[in-house]
């Protein structure tokens, strides 16, 4: 590990999921002088504090050498042990359905960073697994991308009233390590039989101020001599962190014209912007989106449109084109090409009229709206009709290296996504089986997406396939999502209607207007040089490159070499094929 530096995979993973997962990082005898201390002593906390030799192992973990490598990597030298290490699920108050952290509002002292290349995650919670934890048990809970959410958790799913499909329970091998990011939002569920033993350590970026040490100095007041004659409001403004008083930290409160110290601890920090009580948007769908980069909108299609719908596709099985096997060498989701009905707008009537209604219909226009606002267009509608055995599309795009005319910005509550797709599901996706699948949160990642992500042959429990009913409608970013399909294993053929939308901004997948189309005589007898600027809107697609101005010795001259672009092999993401 000397001079190493964490993997694209490993960095992808934190960055995109706000944890990472350490597979065998503690050898099995380690396990067991764990167990054995802790069968010894038959606690769940203090550890550090405990006689010799039962102490030993745990103060071995604080500083355990990979441990502290993933530390300096994701936090930063200097990180510090801010709580003592404990059991998982055994402290009063510390089970039940409620959730914590996620980063809206934000919480710097405990948040995520990331720029420029260097990242610090202000405060982590090491998990050292000392018995396996499989599907089912109970224990740590999390909410996979939300240590990046820019929309307010749903008290619902704050609450566990509504848990939204977003919750994801820990499974662990004996001996794991597991790293989390404390602005994840997280909780702890009860154990189903046994309890588990997951050993807690919280540690802390050097500088960060999250709780108050047990010692007896922490337990009291620091403050400067004439603080003893101070009013309550100044001296509200004095306290020392890491003693009494410092957490939570005093609330001060003003009119404008008076000033108070609140008696409750809930921060104040106003926000300028309102809620809008006409906008119609559902504020966990909202929320769903902007931590996902998908949604599904149940029921949207009644019986009898599911019906017309299907005939027209039974009805013209012999215009279906099976195109090349899409795997991108994937060795579990190899199989056959992948069968396409395309131009259903322009089928005969009265076959067309139900994909016809897909394309305005009010549960798309409404949500478009709010997703990347008005003005977006469409090109046609086609429908996927994968057999059992059709290959999986290799995942792709995402955020890194950024495309403004495929990205997704938030900003001042509006969702700003220049390409969606939508797809209208014919027929149920059943789990396991085959279709749509993405990355949730890889619409914010800062790093390029690992080849075992791409073909999904190690997805490091990030990739999600999302399960529908027929009727259902998926909405996606497509080009700001990580996304693709899952090989088709359902007997019974898959049958989704996707319709891609493009923002009114940029020019992604229409047609290019060229010189002459654009300006007519005004771009006669111009230079190679001057020509290449007066093209139209561009398409923007991946392995399109466009004329380039290079100037070498005070000369302008046109490259047509893509090494330039934004596309070409230097900027490509690791294992995508040229």
């Amino acid at each position: 590990m000397n001079g190493e530096v964490m993997n694209n995979e490993e960095d992808y993973a934190f960055d995109v999921a706000g944890y990472l997962h350490v597979p065998g990082a503690l050898k099995s005898e380690e396990v067991e002088e764990l167990n054995q201390a802790l069968d010894g002593m038959k606690k769940s906390e203090g550890m550090l504090g405990w006689p010799v030799p039962q102490r030993e192992p745990f103060r071995d973990l604080l500083v355990h050498p990979k441990l502290v490598w993933y530390l300096n990597q994701i936090v930063g030298h200097g990180f510090r042990l801010d709580q003592a290490p404990q059991l998982l699920g055994y402290q009063e108050g510390e089970v039940g359905d409620k959730l914590v952290g996620g980063d809206e509002p934000r919480n710097p002292s405990r948040a995520y960073y990331q720029q420029n290349g260097r990242r610090s995650s202000q405060g982590i919670k090491v998990i050292w697994a000392l018995e396996d934890v499989v599907e089912g048990d109970g224990g740590l809970v999390m909410v996979q991308a939300s240590h990046k959410s820019n929309v307010e958790t749903p008290p619902d799913l704050v609450t566990g009233v509504d848990e939204m499909g977003l919750v994801k329970q820990l499974e662990l091998k004996a001996g794991d390590l597991f790293l989390l990011a404390e602005s994840v939002l997280q909780g702890v569920r009860p154990w189903n039989g046994d309890s588990k033993r997951l050993l807690t350590y919280w540690y802390a970026g050097r500088a960060a101020i999250q709780s108050n040490g047990p010692g007896p100095e922490a337990q009291i007041e620091s403050l400067v001599e004439w603080a003893k004659e101070a009013a309550p409001e100044q001296k509200s403004v004095m306290y020392k962190p890491g003693f009494k008083g410092s957490n939570p930290a005093p609330v001060l409160n003003t009119d404008g014209k008076k000033i108070w110290v609140e008696e409750n601890s809930e921060v104040i920090h106003p926000s300028i912007y309102i809620c809008d009580p006409n906008s119609r948007i559902d504020e966990k769908e909202f929320y769903f989106w902007d931590l996902n980069g998908y949604l599904v909108v149940p029921g949207v299609m009644d019986k009898e449109w599911l019906a017309e719908a299907n005939q027209a596709v039974d009805k013209y099985q012999v215009r279906i084109e099976v195109g090349g096997e899409l795997s991108g060498g994937s060795v579990s989701q190899a199989g056959t090409g992948r069968p396409l009905l395309p131009g259903l707008l322009n089928l005969p009537s009265p076959y067309s009229a139900p994909f016809r209604r897909m394309i305005t219909h009010p549960t798309v226009v409404h949500r478009l709206n709010w997703m990347g606002g008005s003005g977006y267009r469409t090109g046609g509608a086609t429908v996927f009709c994968a057999v059992d055995g059709t290959s999986g599309h290799s995942l792709h795009d995402g955020n890194e290296p950024i495309s403004p005319s495929r990205g997704y910005y938030f900003k001042n509550g509006r969702s700003y996504c220049e390409t969606i797709t939508i797809a209208w599901q014919l027929r149920d996706v059943e789990p396991g089986l085959g279709g749509f699948a993405c990355v949730p949160g890889s619409h914010k990642t800062q790093y390029p997406m690992p080849s075992g992500i791409r073909t999904c042959d190690e997805t490091m429990g990030l990739v999600v396939q999302p399960t529908m009913k027929a009727g259902d409608v998926l909405f996606f970013m497509d080009g700001g999502c990580t996304h693709g399909a899952l090989a088709w294993k359902n007997p019974i053929p898959r049958r989704g209607v996707l319709i891609k939308y493009q923002s009114k901004n940029s020019n992604w997948g229409g047609g290019v207007i060229d010189p002459q189309e654009r300006w007519g005589n005004i771009v006669e007898d111009m230079t190679e040089e001057q020509f290449a600027v007066m093209r139209g809107p561009e398409r923007d697609g991946r392995h399109r490159t466009v004329p380039r101005l290079v100037v070498q010795d005070d000369r302008v001259s046109v490259s047509y070499d893509p090494e330039g672009d934004r596309y070409s092999s230097k900027y490509r993401k690791p294992g995508r094929k040229p």
